[in-house]
């Protein structure tokens, strides 16, 4: 069918959804790094641009106020302060993206456009955008369904099985496991008197190089991995707003 010229107004949408994605994939300095640490203050963590641990450092005297076998906890905590501080510097930088001024668009007489909306595309968007909704939820308010038949779904709990990327240290005393990019445990090996009889630069040193063998592993993982996240099926559907849009209303542009 063909639209009023008033239609011409989903073009302009779409440009200004254009902006907005340029405002947010803003990126970051690569060559920044952000700091953070501990509640104790016994644990220093630096990350990069993409949130990745670079350097971990320890105060001399961190077993007298962390006992050995919470430094796993006092780890992550400082991780998580340290890409606080990341996400923070990131939003900065949108704020000011936000504020340049938007580029003119010439004015042009509208002209009558051809739709043929997509329903099987429209059935799958709300459908993404279901999953969007359910991700975004707390982990307690997420409902957890199971496949009975191909279209079909109960209610009942389904064990969570969450895929951990693990690293092992080049000493094997540490261990690091990431949830996608997320540090999700740093195990320290407590059960032997390693921890005890090595100085702070010796397990500063372990924990770096636990990371970064995570790092590595989760790089060969990577292209064999498929993404079960809604959110990045739908920001990969909507990276080209313009063509979202063409796309989903079927225009003859």
């Amino acid at each position: 069918m063909t639209t009023p010229a008033g239609f011409d107004e989903l073009h302009r949408l779409a440009g200004q959804a254009q902006r907005f994605a340029d405002m947010f994939s803003v990126a970051q300095d690569e060559a920044r790094t952000f700091a953070g640490q501990d509640e104790s203050a016994q644990v220093h963590v630096e990350v990069d641009a993409n949130g990745r641990v670079t350097d971990v450092t320890l105060e001399r005297d961190w077993d007298k106020t962390v006992d050995p076998r919470g430094l796993g906890a006092a780890v992550i905590e400082a991780v998580n302060a340290a890409t606080t501080t990341r996400i923070g510097a990131w939003a900065d930088r949108v704020a000011e993206a936000a504020d340049e001024p938007a580029p003119e668009t010439p004015v042009r007489e509208p002209e009558p456009v051809t739709i043929n909306p997509s329903g099987q595309m429209i059935e799958n968007l709300l459908y993404l955008l279901h999953r969007v909704g359910q991700e975004t939820k707390p982990p307690a308010e997420r409902p957890r369904r199971r496949a009975v038949a191909d279209d079909e779904y109960d209610d009942e709990p389904a064990p969570v099985r969450k895929r951990l990327t693990k690293g092992t240290s080049d000493g094997g005393h540490v261990v690091v496991a990431l949830d996608g990019k997320t540090v999700a445990q740093v195990q320290i090996e407590t059960e032997t008197i390693w921890v005890g009889n090595a100085n702070h630069l010796e397990v500063a040193g372990e924990l770096l190089s636990a990371f970064e063998a995570a790092y590595r592993r989760a790089d060969e993982e990577a292209p064999v991995q498929r993404s079960d996240s809604a959110v990045a099926e739908l920001q990969a559907l909507t990276a080209d707003p313009q063509e979202f849009v063409a796309k989903l209303f079927g225009l003859d542009r």
